[in-house]
């Protein structure tokens, strides 16, 4: 009955152990970090730092991605970053930002970062080399770089969903300690210019940061089914490696 909706306002959903809850005043605000790393790769020198200047560089960025990443087109939700106008008003939100890889003062690859606030998620998006500057190295050193930059973000997760067409992204990713987190089939809708489509599987990879590890649901007050739990033993298992 309606009047015994009272009882449970107030209350959280499922079994949760309130040993495991934070306060929200001690929560920190996602803040986009400026830093500058140089890596030696092949007897060239790496750059990689934040785009700051995203009015004067968007056309160089979305020169990347329309040269590199030709499956965005016709994606609305990632087609924006072949277009300056559209990398420009993300950037403007505060909830999007561009890091690039240099190699003296040209930008050779581009990467879209996403926050979520509310989750306290920082999102690696998509990465894109140029196509003409394949081959430098720069998969080597960016996930350790990215880690870095969700590490002093205040982020409480990184989060990335990785393509199963180039194992140097997974590599890059597990070398900055993110754990495969599973599999989606299909999950991502990959275009082009000939107007065709098909859907591209994704692996999902995660990392905990700061406080989040002491503030996480107990693995033993899940409730899942059989099907579920082989997942979540694999999940866990892998995140003790």
């Amino acid at each position: 009955m309606p009047e015994d909706r009272g009882r449970w306002k107030g209350t959280r959903f499922g079994n949760i152990d309130e040993a495991i809850l934070g306060r929200m005043e001690d929560l920190q605000e996602i803040t986009w970090v400026d830093l500058v790393k140089e890596y030696e790769v092949r007897g060239k020198t790496l750059t990689y730092r934040l785009v700051k200047d995203i009015e004067g560089s968007a056309e160089c960025i979305a020169e990347i991605f329309h040269s590199g990443a030709y499956e965005m087109i016709n994606n609305s939700d990632i087609e924006w970053h072949h277009h300056p106008d559209g990398i420009i008003q993300r950037v403007k939100t505060g909830d999007w930002n561009f890091y690039g890889c240099f190699l003296g003062p040209t930008m050779i690859a581009a990467e879209s970062m996403h926050i979520n606030r509310g989750d306290r998620v920082m999102e690696w998006v998509w990465g894109c080399v140029d196509p003409v500057y394949r081959g430098l190295g720069v998969w080597q050193h960016i996930g350790l770089y990215n880690d870095r930059i969700v590490d002093l973000s205040g982020a409480q997760v990184g989060s990335v969903w990785v393509v199963t067409t180039h194992k140097y992204s997974q590599m890059s990713v597990e070398r900055a300690g993110y754990t495969p987190m599973g599999c989606f089939v299909g999950k991502r809708l990959y275009g082009g210019s000939d107007n065709r489509y098909y859907r591209h599987t994704l692996i999902h990879y995660a990392k905990l940061y700061g406080e989040a590890q002491r503030h996480l649901q107990k693995w033993e007050d899940m409730e899942l089914t059989e099907r579920a739990k082989k997942i979540v033993d694999v999940v866990r298992a892998l995140s003790r490696s």
